[in-house]
């Protein structure tokens, strides 16, 4: 047979392809087997040979796990892949924006072209928007280059993108009838001009087919004009006329999605390199990578699939069983996992599983995740409690609650039989199992204290289920709207956090530190004592940051805003959430509950134009916010919709934010929600249902005098609250009225109004341009850099200023009054 896998490009393709180095997003889709793939690694071969950065990427499943590892992986050598390694799939428009700043950041200065292939393949929502933005973000030094057998972007999407896409289709890539007798005469074939005629005409330029065809022509000088499906074309042309061991080793190349030669060579288990070579030289749809591996084409992958599958179960298990070993030899262990189970080799594949350290574990894993342990045979399954183990924890992370009570059963077992484990093993087996099973008692204090003193007492060292970088606030921007589950159980949640936290810190080394009080200082402060708040809010500041815990910071900050807008001063962290600026950037997870923090701000405020957009849109339930914290997202969310003056959207949504706090009885949250309701009913002018879910709020609210949600909706409810001044809730009701009075207060302190714009108009330039710089808290040294003045003449400056605007010189909080003339700016 004829060496024919030579490549050929037609100098009017190559002209097309020369349009990807001028666009930022280029497109190439087509049907199967149009040589997308090909033609895009000539052009990109030359690129590198120039001295371009090329970074490629194959898509071979539909989910995000897969997609999302591929790209760390093809971005691992450089910068970028670093920081990418840390961040999760970005799934919604804060977590794409935190990877575009890191794009931004660190893609490398020199041109680099980022190829991606088979996204057709690729059927999560997330990714495509990910791959959408990107292209969107127009990054100079980057080219995407997207191939696929379908549409990429959404027609809205594409006239968004304009200019900056270019796109490449079926009918550039087929060989025209000139080409295919060009081509053919490269391949050294001496075929009539009739027989070129027939073949164009019935394949239109299909570059797969006229391969195959000129393969056939070459070995049997012939044409296989009428051989029906590809398939049958591809077995008769590329399988049949190979020897058995060829036929074999061909069939074990279209298993994996990448393989390597030495790979092939071990599943085969014999003396077998120079059919492998002869394989690789000869056949056009065994694809070359960039990183050393090798691919079949999805055409030969299907038809050797096919093939392989009617084999005898037992040659095929003895295949995957290899394979694994193979994976397991390479420590990828991962990829063993499909192979083992498929294989039936179970203690392989626990033993791969008690391997997984950072385990995010692929969407195939996540279906076969029960089957691993039904289907495999107890007394093996008793010989590995640490992957059971390790199973039951991803099963809680899925919900997956029946099966895992179920799988820890067997894991009591599995230890019971297990001969080889010391008192001391054992006992560090059940404690990690307390551990887990801590957080089926979730939100109870109580009971999940129970269970980590007892992993406490049994552990002999370190939990592997506990990371102390873990989000111990699950996001969620309100402790006590996590924790406190019924009225009147304040006093006993602050209690209960205070005993139970100290054992749960020395069996995790400070996860969570401040969290109890933080709870104290808000509790506090929803009680409107914020006279006595102020220690407790100190002492969770101090040992959240002692110990790394962003998420209690965050929650520290969510309750001083609260607090200095009671006294009329502005929060100085808020404009640094609204930008995402500071320690908010670590954590990707928390990134949506600053914007949980400032929609709170603003919407108590009424500052509406600096609400994050998709807390009062349709993207609220895409946003990644863990289940525990959405409660609280909820009552923020509608806080959002008050101030829009979206009553209506409000109680219609009412039902379902709502529903989301019952499972683990956020009574904080529902509370808040109930009071916005009354304030949605009174803003439509529905006195009685307002007063009917006021009344029904102050009951549930009068047991822990919690008066903050009314003071913080005083504007609307202030006329329904009088009129219970003499009702039976006369006394809460009072103390919502005066605090109600501060808040409007410190709310008006903080707005600006047209007197205060007169102020400003009475400013000289200098005197205004210094005053803004000062109100960004700049400091006089740098104010007087910027500005080529002395530090003494910024002082002298700022005293007149001062005077204009009517703020005392003497008081300690000039700059927070200041800052009320300059709001923040998108």
């Amino acid at each position: 047979m004829k060496k024919l896998n030579s490549l050929y490009f037609s100098a009017r393709l190559q002209q097309l392809l020369a349009q990807l180095a001028l666009a930022g997003t280029t497109l190439v889709v087509a049907p199967m087997g149009y040589g997308k793939t090909l033609a895009v690694y000539h052009f990109l071969q030359a690129q590198e040979q120039s001295g371009q950065l090329v970074i490629r990427q194959s898509i071979y499943g539909a989910g995000r796990e897969a997609f999302w590892q591929g790209v760390q992986r093809a971005w691992e050598t450089e910068q970028l892949g670093a920081a990418l390694a840390q961040q999760a799939m970005p799934v919604d428009t804060n977590s794409r924006a935190l990877i575009l700043e890191l794009f931004a950041k660190l893609l490398p200065k020199q041109n680099c072209y980022w190829f991606i292939d088979d996204l057709h393949l690729l059927e999560d929502k997330a990714a495509s928007e990910f791959i959408y933005a990107l292209s969107k973000a127009d990054f100079k030094q980057l080219h995407l280059v997207l191939v696929s057998r379908g549409q990429i972007f959404s027609q809205a999407q594409l006239i968004s993108l304009g200019q900056q896409v270019f796109t490449l289709d079926k009918q550039d890539l087929a060989l025209r009838r000139e080409e295919l007798t060009e081509y053919s005469q490269r391949c050294g074939l001496a075929i009539a001009a009739r027989l070129l005629d027939e073949l164009h005409e019935a394949c239109e330029g299909w570059v797969s087919i006229i391969y195959l065809n000129f393969l056939a022509y070459s070995k049997y000088q012939q044409l296989m004009l009428d051989s029906g499906s590809v398939y049958e074309m591809i077995a008769s042309v590329l399988l049949k006329p190979l020897t058995r061991a060829q036929q074999k080793l061909l069939l074990l190349m279209g298993q994996p999605e990448e393989f390597t030669p030495q790979q092939i060579a071990f599943v085969y288990g014999g003396d077998c390199e120079k059919d492998i070579k002869q394989l690789l030289e000869y056949n056009a749809f065994i694809i070359p990578l960039a990183n050393g591996k090798l691919r079949c084409h999805h055409m030969l992958k299907q038809a050797t699939r096919h093939a392989f599958a009617l084999l005898p179960e037992a040659e095929q298990r003895q295949a995957f069983c290899q394979f694994g070993k193979w994976y397991v030899q390479q420590k990828d262990y991962e990829e063993a996992l499909d192979c083992l189970y498929r294989g039936k080799d179970f203690a392989g594949l626990l033993t791969a599983v008690q391997e997984l350290c950072d385990w995010s574990m692929r969407a195939e894993h996540k279906a076969h995740l029960f089957d691993w342990l039904n289907d495999c045979p107890q007394e093996v399954l008793w010989q590995y409690p640490q992957a059971v183990l390790i199973l039951m924890r991803r099963m809680f992370s899925l919900n997956m609650l029946q099966e895992m009570l179920q799988v820890k059963e067997w894991y009591v077992t599995a230890l019971e039989r297990n001969t080889y484990l010391t008192i001391e093993e054992r006992n560090n087996y059940y404690g990690e199992l307390e551990i887990i099973l801590s957080f089926l008692a979730f939100n109870s204090i109580k009971g999940m204290s129970e269970h980590h003193r007892r992993a406490y007492r049994l552990l002999s060292c370190a939990p592997q289920t506990l990371s102390k970088q873990g989000v111990w606030s699950f996001g969620a921007p309100s402790l006590l709207g996590l924790y406190l589950r019924d009225s009147g159980a304040l006093q006993q949640t602050l209690e209960d956090m205070y005993a139970c936290m100290p054992p749960y810190y020395l069996l995790s080394n400070w996860h969570g530190a401040g969290a109890a009080e933080l709870t104290e200082a808000e509790a506090l402060l929803l009680q409107g004592r914020t006279g006595e708040l102020d220690i407790c809010l100190q002492k969770a500041y101090y040992l959240a940051k002692k110990h790394g815990q962003e998420c209690i910071t965050l929650c520290c900050d969510f309750l001083a805003m609260q607090r200095d807008m009671l006294k009329g001063e502005r929060t100085e962290q808020i404009e640094k959430y609204r930008r995402h600026e500071g320690s908010v950037w670590q954590q990707s997870m928390l990134l949506n509950t600053a914007d949980m923090c400032v929609g709170f701000y603003y919407a108590l405020l009424g500052e509406t134009q600096y609400l994050p957009q998709w807390l009062t849109s349709m993207e609220f339930d895409e946003a990644v916010v863990l289940y525990p914290a959405r409660p609280c997202r909820n009552f923020i969310a509608a806080q959002c919709l008050l101030a829009q003056q979206r009553y209506t959207e409000l109680l219609v949504r009412y039902d379902d934010l709502l529903a989301e706090c019952r499972p683990y009885n956020n009574f904080l949250c529902q509370l808040y929600l109930l009071v916005q309701k009354a304030a949605a009913f009174a803003g439509l002018g529905e006195q009685a249902k307002a007063q009917a879910a006021l009344l029904r709020a102050l009951e549930l609210a009068a047991p822990d005098s919690l008066v903050l949600p009314f003071a913080q909706n005083i504007s609307l409810l202030e006329p329904l609250l009088t009129k219970e001044l003499a009702g039976e809730q006369r006394e809460l009701v009072e103390k919502i009225l005066a605090l109600g009075a501060r808040f409007a207060a410190g709310r008006k302190r903080l707005c600006v109004t047209g007197e205060d714009k007169g102020l400003l108009a009475e400013l000289t330039e200098q005197e205004l341009q210094i005053a803004q710089l000062a109100a960004a808290r700049h400091t006089n040294k740098e104010i007087a850099a910027a500005l080529n003045l002395r530090e003494g003449t910024i002082k002298q400056y700022l005293n007149r200023i001062f005077v204009k605007l009517d703020i005392d010189t003497e008081a300690k909080n000039k700059r927070h009054q200041l800052a009320k003339y300059f709001p923040p700016t998108n």
